[in-house]
């Protein structure tokens, strides 16, 4: 996490959140609610959490030349 910017992190964030709520709710001991209220939805948030997780790895801090 260090290497990402501030908008990498949020990105991060979001689709950890995603991915979780919807893992849990699919496959752990949560039980659906207003947030996530069904099956499709369910594996929506997986899938939209991974691709936000996989996406927040373009946004990082820029190389400074010091730092090789």
């Amino acid at each position: 996490m260090k290497i990402h910017n501030s908008f990498g992190k949020v990105i991060f964030w979001i689709g950890f959140v995603l991915f979780a709520s919807g893992f849990l709710s699919r496959f752990g001991p949560l039980d659906y609610n207003l947030f996530v209220p069904d099956q499709t939805l369910a594996f929506l948030y997986i899938g939209i959490g991974i691709a936000f997780l996989l996406s927040s790895n373009f946004f990082k801090k820029p190389r400074s030349s010091k730092n090789y």
